[in-house]
């Protein structure tokens, strides 16, 4: 598969193209060198028309001691291990899958993530116990897909808050996924950042939950991590963020450039995001397809802007008001809540 990338110190960005298939991955670190997030995963294989995307977040909070020290006076910490091993896993059970001509599985992926999970945990063990504390604790939000039929058969797999979204011109960006947090509201969420309950990590149980569907061609997949939509005033934004990036640029790499630039400008995060844009002619046809959906998110979410934040109360009006708006299709492919393992 042949990738293209364009790197700097503290960020990177990747782009694929083929027949069908465009790919556009974005990392970005706040701290250059000790960036807590693995860089984005894109797998396709062209034969059998089945592709792999996901992002993986490194838990600061709960794996915050040192798990890996290279030999050149850096240290890295659990969450910097855990989400590249993470990503590692994940790698390797979809590869393993094509290989075998088997069907991948969520059990067989939650297995594999432990196996890679608890071969690096580290030897030695803190005095701390309790629920804080994890070993190598980590994100994943992975979308794996099948082109059949002029559909996208898909499986939205994922664990923690990073997220797997599905962007389609008419429909616009809808959730995949639904956080496993202690509030899964959005707006919500961007008010509060509630803990999360549940996520990888070595040594503990962890969930890995599915959200199985069809989106029909062409559309465009997207995994991101909080680092992209955390930090927005509300939750359209995100979505005005890909699609005026889009608007502007001249080709995927362009693209993935500028939507490095935008994040780094407004995020308080390290931040990684994969798009694999699946069934378009090329990008000026991607391009193209977005204009309408675009210009309708500017000018119902965007143009008024939020009020001065001197006004906290009016700004928390015009969030719930713009929320409202946007909330029910946003929401139409979100699998309902179920509760997982603190």
């Amino acid at each position: 598969m042949n990738v293209d990338a364009t790197s700097w110190h503290g960020g990177a960005v990747w782009t694929h193209r083929s027949d069908a298939v465009l790919a556009v991955a974005v990392w970005t670190e706040r701290r250059p060198g000790y960036g807590e997030d693995a860089e984005p995963l894109f797998a396709h294989h062209l034969p059998t028309a089945q592709g792999i995307t996901g992002v993986f977040d490194g838990a600061a909070g709960a794996g915050a001691s040192a798990a890996y020290e290279p030999g050149d006076g850096t240290v890295r910490n659990g969450a910097w291990v855990g989400s590249r091993t993470a990503r590692a896993a994940v790698e390797s059970w979809f590869r393993g899958h094509v290989e075998r001509g088997t069907a991948p599985d969520t059990e067989s992926l939650r297995r594999r993530a432990d196996e890679f999970l608890t071969s690096m945990r580290p030897s030695s063990r803190s005095k701390v116990v309790g629920t804080v504390r994890k070993d190598l604790p980590t994100t994943m939000a992975v979308a794996q897909y099948e082109l059949r039929q002029g559909q996208a058969h898909c499986r939205a797999l994922w664990a923690g808050d990073s997220r797997v979204y599905a962007l389609t011109p008419r429909a616009g960006l809808q959730a995949l996924t639904r956080d496993h947090t202690a509030e899964t509201d959005a707006l919500e969420q961007l008010r509060r950042d509630p803990p999360m309950t549940n996520l990888l990590s070595a040594g503990r149980p962890f969930d890995v939950d599915v959200n199985t569907l069809t989106v029909g061609l062409p559309c465009v997949l997207v995994t991101a991590t909080d680092g992209f939509f955390g930090y927005v005033p509300a939750p359209a934004y995100f979505e005005w963020h890909l699609l005026d990036t889009l608007g502007q640029a001249h080709d995927e790499g362009n693209w993935g450039l500028l939507l490095a630039r935008r994040v780094m400008g407004y995020t308080a995060d390290d931040a990684s995001l994969s798009v694999v844009a699946l069934g378009f002619h090329d990008f000026a046809h991607l391009r193209e397809s977005f204009s309408v959906r675009a210009n309708d998110v500017h000018i119902k979410y965007v143009a008024a802007g939020p009020p001065s934040d001197h006004d906290p109360e009016a700004v928390r009006a015009w969030q719930t008001e713009t929320w409202h708006a946007y909330r029910e299709l946003y929401e139409k492919r979100m699998p309902a809540y179920t509760e997982v393992r603190a």
